[in-house]
């Protein structure tokens, strides 16, 4: 009932909050070495010609005096290059509202990239993460991906405004304490943080995953209250800030560990565990891989998570086909863990379930961790996440209808 309620407010709100996401996709794409762009350290003398400053590398001075410098220019927040740090302490004392976000292609990256891929990079810049500028080093495959890309956008020749919204993310917050709540009570006292707006939706969300996960009847409706879960965080921090990267989501490793730890921690303490029991035995052999399993399966979530994880070239290569395949990439790991997820609740040796559940955890808080990428427009998060709920969905029935046919010729069954 709690599932289906809130599946018709998210519907709801999505006729609203769609064309707000279509309106703030705008871009720019400029090359290197065009006079209206300057890289700025602190040393740089700012021209009139100059309309959009991009803090680089360590910037010497002061935030208070960088605002007398820019006297209403555009200020670049260049993502995995830029000085973000600077930013986000510049707009939290400024409050200045001339800020967007760069995305920089350097000239010794292009020796990775085809016109193709490099397109497809620029792509993604624009579609997953709303970027209003892209700054291209001038050479044929930057000019031949530009050509590419403009069949797609329609490509400003003025630098766009920084995405905003009259969004009321308030009524959000209430709702996301409220459906927190009838899963878990305790989460009530959460209202009292209500003032401190990103703490209190922090709080109710990273305790939001644990609820959901227990009262949930099975695998299905969690996911399901995994996706709600994470709509309504993403409905309870769409403003600004969250748009234009200077701030994000706070406690996001913790929102990704704290549930499959609580999770090993009750296997292994539940007093379903007895070593008499016929049900589940655990042995010392099977504690030690399942301790193993734990930290590794942890540690890689986490090394992963947020957008400076390593990529290998394979992995970059086959990013590219689901793309290519599906337009937005289906989440990898969801991809993975859903069926393992959904798999957990077939196998009739407790030991093998309960690791299988464990690891279907990482799929749970992996969808809700997709929806706290505020940048993102919201329908590509949700076309992202079920799609690739879908596919996982489907090769557990395929992994099923296989194990069955087996049992059939085996004669198992």
């Amino acid at each position: 009932m709690i599932i289906a309620v809130f599946s018709i407010v998210i519907i709801f709100a999505m006729f609203f909050r769609i064309p707000l996401d279509k309106s703030n996709i705008s871009v720019a794409v400029f090359f290197d070495d065009n006079n209206r762009i300057l890289f700025y350290t602190g040393k740089e003398d700012i021209t009139q010609d100059v309309q959009l400053i991009i803090p680089f590398e360590e910037v010497k001075i002061s935030e208070e005096e960088f605002l007398k410098k820019v006297s209403g220019k555009y200020v670049g927040n260049l993502e995995f290059y830029g000085n973000t740090d600077f930013i986000k302490r510049f707009y939290e004392k400024t409050h200045y509202n001339k800020i967007i976000k760069v995305h920089y292609v350097k000239p010794k990256e292009l020796q990775r990239y085809n016109s193709f891929s490099l397109f497809k990079r620029l792509w993604r810049a624009v579609v997953e993460r709303s970027v209003e500028v892209i700054i291209l080093p001038d050479s044929d495959i930057s000019l031949d991906a530009f050509e590419k890309f403009s069949n797609f956008f329609q490509i400003s020749n003025q630098i766009p405004k920084p995405d905003d919204t009259d969004w009321n993310n308030k009524i959000f917050s209430i709702l996301l304490g409220i459906y927190v709540s009838l899963q878990m009570p305790v989460a009530i006292f959460s209202f009292l943080l209500l003032n401190k707006s990103w703490l209190f939706v922090s709080i109710v969300s990273i305790i939001g995953t644990i609820a959901c996960y227990f009262s949930s009847k099975n695998n299905f409706t969690r996911i399901a209250n995994f996706f709600i879960l994470g709509a309504l965080t993403n409905f309870s921090l769409y403003s600004f800030a969250y748009l234009n990267d200077l701030e994000t989501y706070r406690g996001v490793k913790l929102s990704l560990i704290i549930l499959p730890a609580i999770v090993v921690l009750k296997t292994l303490v539940s007093p379903r565990i007895e070593r008499k029991s016929e049900k589940f035995t655990i042995n010392k052999r099977q504690l030690a891989l399942f301790v193993v399993i734990f930290l590794s399966a942890g540690a890689y979530v986490i090394l992963r998570s947020g957008n400076y994880g390593y990529v290998t070239e394979f992995e970059e290569k086959f990013r590219l086909v689901l793309e290519n395949i599906f337009i937005i990439r289906p989440r990898i790991k969801e991809l993975i863990l859903i069926p393992v997820l959904l798999l957990s609740s077939d196998f009739k040796n407790k030991y093998v379930s309960e690791v299988f559940a464990f690891l279907g955890t990482f799929a749970l808080v992996s969808i809700f961790n997709s929806f706290c990428h505020i940048k993102t427009p919201i329908f590509v998060t949700f076309y992202r996440e079920i799609i690739t709920i879908i596919v996982g969905t489907v090769m557990y029935s395929i992994v099923v209808i296989i194990k069955n046919l087996v049992n059939v010729w085996t004669g198992k069954v």
